[in-house]
């Protein structure tokens, strides 16, 4: 039998990503860039009978309203909030309804409740004091935002955090961490942009060592990793880097591992508990 592994995508367009640095104003006024690469992806998920979680934001949601329920019909539905807003400049208050407004609009098109939760830029292990408890009152079952390890840069890490997922004492969610990378002093998560510019199948051996372990390893991506070119992107190179090799390796890993969904293994731990 495959070892198995959790598959999510981050379902955002390149001018979404924090490198990318365009004002969310400006966003919907770029030509569409959606289509191509999440055709990509649904055609290598169904070729390997995979199942993923895609985290939508809400923005994406109501401009791409056919695509949605496209991969509604097989796959995971999450929220990663409204217009990929950090939850740091974001606050409480405005955290609460853009979370809100976003699974409105998810559960709206696809006819499909939302459970699960992952912050944009990794930002909740920031703001932890107020932000599990928003989840909580807004009756989340589980989130997807924390690193485990020391984080890098913007990527606030958890160094408490245990890899493996796991109950959020007092709030009644479930954590699902990705798989990282731990680097000197730092620790990153093992897709997106490290899986880009890790060489060959580094990412493939890190997804190995964990299960080994006897956990479920957990991969993340963007569509704009698998195809969709950004012309004229600002940081172009930085957010592109890379992303040639990203649909083989994603295919290798396919091909090693039965891809699942996170809602797939968040039902089996709360019939085990």
């Amino acid at each position: 039998m495959r070892p198995r592994c959790l598959l999510s995508v981050d379902l955002e367009e390149w001018s979404d990503a924090r490198l990318a640095r365009v004002p969310p104003r400006q966003r919907d006024r770029l030509p569409p860039s959606l289509d191509e690469p999440v055709e990509m992806l649904l055609t290598m998920f169904e070729a390997h009978r995979a199942r993923a979680t895609f985290f939508v934001l809400g923005r994406v949601a109501r401009r791409y309203p056919a695509l949605l329920r496209r991969i509604a019909a097989a796959h995971e539905i999450g929220t990663h909030g409204e217009a990929h807003a950090d939850l740091r400049d974001l606050g409480p208050d405005r955290f609460a309804a853009d979370l809100a407004r976003s699974r409105a609009v998810l559960e709206d098109l696809t006819g499909r409740a939302v459970a699960g939760f992952r912050a944009p830029n990794w930002s909740l292990g920031a703001c932890l004091g107020w932000g599990l408890p928003i989840l909580a009152a807004q009756r989340f079952g589980y989130d997807s935002s924390l690193v485990p390890g020391r984080g890098l840069l913007f990527v606030r890490g958890g160094r408490d955090l245990p890899a493996r997922p796991h109950r959020l004492a007092g709030t009644g969610l479930w954590e699902f961490p990705p798989t990282i990378v731990r680097l000197p002093g730092a620790t990153v998560p093992a897709g997106g942009a490290f899986m880009r510019l890790l060489p060959g199948d580094a990412t493939l051996r890190i997804l190995e060592r964990v299960a080994a372990g006897g956990a479920t390893p957990h991969l993340h991506v963007h569509p704009w990793e698998i195809g969709g070119r950004p012309r004229g992107a600002p940081r172009s190179f930085l957010l592109r880097a890379g992303a040639g090799g990203v649909a083989r390796k994603l295919v290798r890993i396919m091909q090693r591992f039965t891809i699942m969904a996170i809602d797939d293994l968040w039902r089996e731990l709360r019939v085990a508990a």
